[in-house]
């Protein structure tokens, strides 16, 4: 069993490049031609959340493709989101507490310096 590795990301900060060890699921690409900046490139990736801690907050998440667990600290300005209302008793728009163990949540972040744009809960935990 290979012991885990941490890798801490924000949401307020500027991060060199996301190391997240599997391929990403959505890609979209950008050009002058059709006017997207570097910037505006992003990628994705599934995950599942092992651990929630607060103070700060904070989410443990699994790669089971690269067996690795990922720490990603998520601000104020962090976008949190479900991807059914009837997860979250009709609520889209979703805050830290909502986040709990064995969900499985879709991480979208910029290529260009790993800044995640988002996080979706795609599947609640059983």
């Amino acid at each position: 069993m290979r012991k885990p590795t941490a890798l801490i990301l924000s949401a307020l900060f500027l991060i060199p490049a996301l190391a997240f060890s599997s391929t990403p699921t959505g890609h979209q690409t950008g050009n002058s031609k059709n006017g997207l900046s570097a910037s505006d490139v992003t990628a994705s990736t599934r995950l599942v959340v092992r651990r929630v801690e607060s103070d700060p907050d904070r989410v443990y998440l699994f790669d089971a493709e690269a067996e690795e667990t990922h720490v990603i600290l998520i601000s104020e300005k962090t976008r949190l989101s479900a991807r059914r209302k009837k997860d979250f008793e009709g609520r889209r728009k979703l805050e830290f507490g909502d986040l709990a163990m064995g969900q499985t949540l879709k991480i979208t972040y910029r290529l260009d310096d790993g800044r995640i744009t988002s996080i979706q809960v795609v599947d609640v935990a059983s």
